[in-house]
């Protein structure tokens, strides 16, 4: 049932069998940024008795049968062909192990893979590079049986630890003291841990991704997003220590959690706790790929897999939804644009800039009274890898403003509707609110001077000083002016304190 081969547009799945959950997640390709079509988790406890008997849970075993037996009947109705299926933590330590495998294999014709600790940290870590880039910092994975830590420099692992600090079996241990000292006992040899601090510490795993959603949802965070949230160090460990002491029935209170996730939230906050204090990183990220993009991620080439997950993600979804298919003329609209922008100081600003040019085409099907609004809220909630919270808000407005979302010439503080640009402008500073909305406007300007025809910007050019922002068209395009142009040509204009010029070049 395992294939190693398939072509990037064919479905493909992977099975995650842990010691809490059971997992398979679809996903539409062998690609940089492969999107999730169908996912689905079945919480079974697998390996809730490892620590007192070294057996798995039988109750656990056969939930996971039952599971398992689903996912091999859906994945053959659905004719994949492609499924990546892999055991860790409570198969690897279980004495009953190979017993399962061997069970799952004879009922259902599911090869497992039983990885090691270390593939195990080398595919979490891999998975992290899928959604953040090149990462340099330092990965942890907390599951139901084990801890992974990972120390990364620019995308390239330089080591790593297995530790048996996962949930189940720090609830298998007796009161508060008797958890600390077993967590402070695997930490306080860790090497890794004393040579990354002040780095930051990417995080991921179902206990430790529940606490950041907790997180988000007691601050009344705007944008309820996951991947790529962010915690500075200090604050992250007031909050692991008010987890780490509540109940069960007060954390289903404070969280908004369901109860089955609730229970794992005090003993991950408690060793999250712990490794912060020894890595005192400068913030704590969420992930929301892991293990399994992993899987997938490690299968690319290398060419691949140093793309832009953002730019990859923006690429893909122009090439799903826009008008015309010629993505090469996004990345000359970006090209075009980039003598407005030359003063941005947005760090990594052109990836954000080719970005935004690749989806100013995703709302070109919907009613023209609620395009704006609606690419809107398709760009702040869309799965895109590699974008952090203030790239997908400035994205996001740009895209509103492409739209027709900007109603007024001149720039003032409600120049973006506040009531529906909430979320995104709430995370972003007024400057970077200002370069999301020239963005827009410039974009708009090209979609407009050019009907949507982009290949006619070779035949103009914008030049900005400090005094004219001016179009230049020559040859074909000559005959595009008109006062929309100039309109919005002015609109653009105002936001460089200049005045604007159309010039003719016959």
């Amino acid at each position: 049932m395992s294939v190693k081969k398939t072509n990037k547009e064919q479905n493909i799945a992977v099975i995650d069998i842990g010691s809490n959950a059971v997992r398979l997640v679809i996903y539409d390709g062998l690609k940089r940024c492969p999107i999730k079509i169908h996912t689905e988790r079945n919480i079974c406890g697998l390996g809730r008795d490892i620590l007192n008997t070294g057996h798995l849970n039988p109750e656990g075993v056969e939930q996971a049968l039952d599971s398992l037996g689903r996912f091999s009947g859906m994945l053959e109705s659905l004719k994949i062909k492609t499924v990546f299926t892999i055991a860790t933590a409570a198969l690897r330590d279980a004495n009953d192990g190979n017993k399962f495998v061997k069970k799952v294999e004879d009922k259902f014709g599911i090869s497992i893979n039983v990885i090691s600790g270390i593939e195990e940290a080398y595919l979490s870590a891999q998975g992290v590079a899928a959604g953040f880039g090149q990462v340099t910092g330092v990965v942890g994975d907390f599951g139901g049986g084990s801890l992974e830590l990972i120390a990364m420099h620019n995308g390239k692992i330089l080591e790593q630890e297995t530790l048996p600090l996962g949930a189940l079996r720090i609830l298998a241990l007796k009161g508060e003291q008797e958890r600390c000292d077993y967590i402070q006992h695997h930490l306080s040899n860790i090497s890794l841990l004393r040579n990354n601090q002040k780095q930051n510490f990417y995080v991921l795993g179902g206990a430790w991704r529940s606490i950041g959603k907790t997180h988000m949802h007691m601050t009344d965070y705007p944008l309820q997003i996951l991947d790529h949230y962010t915690i500075r160090y200090t604050p992250a460990v007031e909050f692991m220590s008010l987890l780490s002491n509540q109940s069960s029935a007060s954390l289903e209170r404070m969280a908004g959690l369901p109860a089955r996730r609730v229970k794992d939230i005090p003993p991950a906050a408690l060793v999250m706790k712990h490794v912060l204090k020894c890595l005192k990183p400068q913030n704590i990220c969420f992930s929301a790929t892991g293990l399994r993009e992993g899987v997938v991620f490690d299968r690319l080439s290398h060419q691949l897999q140093k793309q832009s997950p953002l730019l990859a993600s923006c690429l893909d979804l122009a090439e799903r939804t826009s008008r015309s298919r010629e993505t090469k003329h996004f990345k000359y609209m970006a090209k075009w644009l980039q003598p407005l922008f030359k003063n941005a100081s947005l760090e990594d600003f052109d990836t954000t800039l080719e970005s935004a040019c690749f989806l100013s085409d995703i709302g070109w099907y919907e009613h023209e009274d609620y395009k704006a609004d609606n690419a809107y809220q398709r760009i702040l909630h869309l799965p895109f890898y590699g974008a952090s919270h203030m790239h997908r808000a400035i994205l996001a407005i740009a895209t509103y403003v492409r739209y027709k979302g900007y109603i007024r010439r001149v720039p003032r503080e409600d120049d973006v509707k506040a009531e529906i640009t909430a979320s995104a402008q709430s995370t972003l500073t007024r400057s970077q609110v200002d370069l999301a909305v020239q963005l827009g406007l410039s974009i708009r300007l090209a979609h407009l001077l050019t009907g949507g025809a982009l290949s006619l910007l070779k035949h103009t050019e914008l030049r900005l000083t400090d005094k004219v922002l001016r179009l230049v068209l020559s040859g074909k395009s000559i005959a595009l002016s008109g006062h929309i142009i100039e309109d919005t040509l002015n609109d653009l204009a105002r936001f460089y304190k200049c005045k604007s010029m159309i010039t003719l070049a016959h």
